[in-house]
């Protein structure tokens, strides 16, 4: 059985697409779903979201319809990719009239669970049912953090979701937060860190993703940082939240 893995917070910007996209990279025979109706997994796998035609919500659509999907998943640099298109944003509504519309996810991903060790879910800077489904459909829960207080708000709002998710969903576990476009050297860094792990304590608290020019300049060409720039300080500590991850969830 795959271990479902969500990237989440209401807060945009916070680098799930790049935890996300990153991870899938280093993790072995894994799938990345883009659960976004803004498709950034999507961009930043170096695919034009407009000229997908059969993604995510495409299949999602037949699998409700007819119990079957054509098994549309591209592979970009070793990672096995769903990709989204701005169709996905019509989902919710769709779902709207479904009784079990809180786990639609859930139930598509069956039959994925024995092709994969490991799959990633990006999902929407929402609260929405797209996120709700994603929650209900995984296994962990991964909350980047930006290193501002805006973020603090944001990832506040998502813990009490967490925690009304794991009514329906007992098996979800919160794995940790993740601060993402550190820079340890100014004062607001250490000060988001500081409140991190006075809030969550140090084991909840994974390594730091430190900002990086490598890693902006990486996703601008649709490639992992682990292969763009393998030494620079980006892969570096993608490569300890991978470790750490691992190590979590054995």
């Amino acid at each position: 059985m795959a271990k479902v893995i969500v990237f989440a917070n209401r807060k945009g910007g916070s680098g799930k697409t790049t935890l996300a996209f990153n991870l899938a990279n280093i993790f072995k025979n894994s799938l990345l779903i883009d659960f976004d109706s803004q498709a950034h997994s999507t961009v930043y796998a170096g695919i034009n979201p407009f000229e997908v035609k059969y993604g995510i919500y495409e299949m999602i659509i037949d699998y409700l319809n007819t119990g079957k999907y054509k098994d549309k998943k591209l592979n970009v640099h070793n990672i096995d990719i769903i990709p989204s298109n701005q169709n996905l944003s019509a989902l919710e509504v769709e779902l709207a009239h479904y009784n079990e519309r809180n786990f639609v996810l859930k139930d598509f991903l069956i039959d994925f669970h024995n092709k994969y060790d490991y799959i990633f879910i990006d999902t929407p800077p929402s609260l929405g049912l797209l996120t709700i489904n994603a929650l209900n459909a995984s296994d962990y829960l991964l909350i980047p953090v930006k290193s501002d207080f805006l973020s603090l708000v944001g990832l506040s709002q998502m813990m009490e979701i967490y925690y009304k998710v794991n009514i329906e969903n007992p098996s979800l576990k919160f794995l940790g937060v993740i601060p993402t476009m550190v820079d340890k050297r100014t004062k607001i860094s250490k000060e988001i860190l500081d409140e991190l792990n006075k809030i969550f304590g140090e084991k909840k608290v994974l390594t730091a993703l430190r900002n990086d020019v490598k890693l902006i300049e990486s996703s601008s060409h649709g490639i992992p940082i682990n292969k763009y720039s393998p030494k620079s300080r980006a892969a570096i500590d993608i490569k300890k939240i991978a470790k750490e991850i691992q190590e979590l969830i054995k």
